[in-house]
């Protein structure tokens, strides 16, 4: 305790007991007497006699989700035409690495590119998603010691690469070994998105063939051909020819 201390301390014990001397002297009751707390350094009177300190705060409002920063909103927004195609997105794909060179927020615009897919018809292409995939910052989520591998290293990062995997599967998207090398690059071999690559190779090549009567993707417009096809699959001799009549 410094003597700046000390002598501030001695200082309110003499005014208190001072208080209570004059109040015996002069015969008033100690109920009268106005309280006198010592004086700190860092406390005061008016402090502790206040009745806001007994109040307790009311609970914050909890915060809702982080939104995207606005500029990942308007890199979708500059096709020069308005068109909302493969072109364009991946123009607004790569506009994201040549403005963000330390890619900052990638997270957070991979998330947004997985949401803008539907409207730009690219949910089904595979180069599309090894380009959200190399949007990742290389060898730095990838573990290098044992309890990094125990532990989930970079959580947020492996569960943006396996939402990525996850549309893939979602859309019947194989994936490939450019998809497979651009996952050894970035979460490493022992990572949770890599495991999910494994297993969507493994179910993907025997379950691709297990309909004897595949449906095509895009359905024909025209009655005469969708009838056709009813009709192919509902023969079960894979032989039988089907002659339309005008």
């Amino acid at each position: 305790m410094s003597w700046a201390q000390v002598i501030l301390l001695a200082r309110g014990l003499s005014r208190g007991w001072g208080g209570i001397c004059r109040a015996a002297l002069t015969g008033a009751p100690f109920a009268q007497v106005p309280p006198q707390a010592p004086r700190g350094l860092h406390c005061s009177t008016a402090a502790h006699s206040s009745d806001s300190s007994l109040v307790p705060r009311p609970p914050e409002p909890p915060r809702g989700p982080a939104r995207p920063p606005a500029l990942h909103e308007e890199l979708f927004r500059q096709a020069p035409d308005g068109a909302r195609d493969k072109a364009s997105f991946v123009r607004a794909v790569q506009s994201f690495g040549q403005h963000n060179v330390h890619k900052r927020g990638h997270v957070d615009f991979i998330y947004l590119a997985l949401r803008k897919m539907r409207e730009y018809g690219v949910e089904r292409d595979l180069a599309v998603y090894n380009l959200l995939l190399d949007v990742f910052p290389k060898e730095v989520f990838r573990p290098r010691s044992m309890f990094q591998r125990i532990f989930i290293h970079y959580p947020r990062q492996q569960e943006c690469g396996i939402a990525v995997l996850e549309q893939m599967e979602n859309h019947g998207v194989m994936p490939s070994k450019e998809t497979e090398f651009l996952l050894i690059q970035i979460f490493g071999r022992k990572s949770y998105p890599m495991l999910k690559f494994v297993r969507m190779k493994l179910w993907f090549s025997r379950f691709k063939n297990i309909n004897p009567f595949p449906m095509p993707r895009e359905l024909p417009q025209d009655p005469v051909d969708l009838a056709r096809l009813g009709l192919r699959h509902m023969e079960p001799d894979l032989s039988a020819r089907v002659t339309i009549y005008q």
